[in-house]
């Protein structure tokens, strides 16, 4: 038989804070009696030293004993008022745990598919555990299905032909896909011009691209654009220009213009 691990001070005290240093089961209070923790679903069953599936309980609770006198109704009409708490209080917490381990099996329902999802993208290569781990981690801050497009997106972009070399790329760029995803929709456009740079033009810095793609936006804003009509205007104006620049000094030096004439608008 396995040995029963013993509660912290520490989780004794929380559990205490909880519930206010008071029995859940009659409602005696610290410290006229002595407090301790019970499990709501015993060890014995399954039941675990989470602080969801402790109790405080006065000691005469916690040991089924009690030696308090029933002499009139009113005392018995207490008893069974506290028996009636009592209960909902325990269906509510065990309905707590039983949504906790809900939870944690939708969860781990959730790292399955997104790790096989990945997995099934390459013929010769498979996770190993510290990619687990990053795929865990990003669908705990983003949600499964973002992590799945994040995938799908990761390995249009940038999986070739030679697994050796993308495979670890696509890996470590669903991070950052992900993030960029998340952010508001003006940043994605300049995040995609960019890209765009960074595939026509040579000598292309980005840092430089970001400065003068952030001042072109800050000076439409300072004229009254709204978010909708800068994302259009780069989408009619910016990103045709960029495709057409023959290139970076030229698409720099117009863009630079662009923001200059912009700021002299009346």
């Amino acid at each position: 038989m396995a040995e029963r691990k013993s509660l912290s001070k520490k989780i004794r005290f929380e559990v205490f804070k909880r519930d206010s240093f008071t029995c859940q089961y009659c409602g005696s209070k610290a410290p006229d009696v002595i407090l301790e923790v019970d499990h709501i679903k015993p060890v014995s069953k399954g039941g675990d030293n989470s602080i969801l599936n402790l109790i405080t309980s006065c000691q005469t609770c916690n040991r089924g004993k009690s030696d308090r006198k029933i002499d009139d109704n009113s005392i018995v009409e207490r008893q069974r008022r506290q028996i009636e708490e009592l209960n909902i209080r325990r269906q509510q917490l065990e309905m707590m745990l039983e949504w906790r381990e809900e939870l944690t099996t939708m969860k781990e329902k959730s790292y399955r598919t997104a790790i096989n999802y990945f997995n099934n993208k390459w013929n010769e290569f498979q996770l190993n555990e510290v990619g687990n781990g990053k795929i865990k981690a990003h669908v705990d801050k983003f949600g499964l299905m973002q992590v799945l497009d994040a995938i799908d997106i990761a390995c249009n972009q940038y999986k070739t032909n030679n697994e050796d070399r993308s495979f670890e790329v696509v890996l470590d760029k669903i991070g950052g896909i992900l993030t960029i995803k998340n952010k508001p929709a003006v940043f994605q456009k300049i995040v995609h011009i960019k890209g765009i740079c960074n595939k026509m033009f040579r000598g292309f810095d980005p840092a430089i691209a970001s400065i003068i793609l952030n001042n072109y936006v800050k000076a439409l804003k300072s004229k009254g654009y709204n978010d909708d009509e800068i994302l259009k205007d780069l989408d009619e104006e910016v990103m045709p220009y960029t495709k057409a620049a023959r290139n970076y000094n030229q698409w720099q030096d117009m863009m630079n213009k662009w923001i200059n004439d912009i700021k002299n608008w009346e």
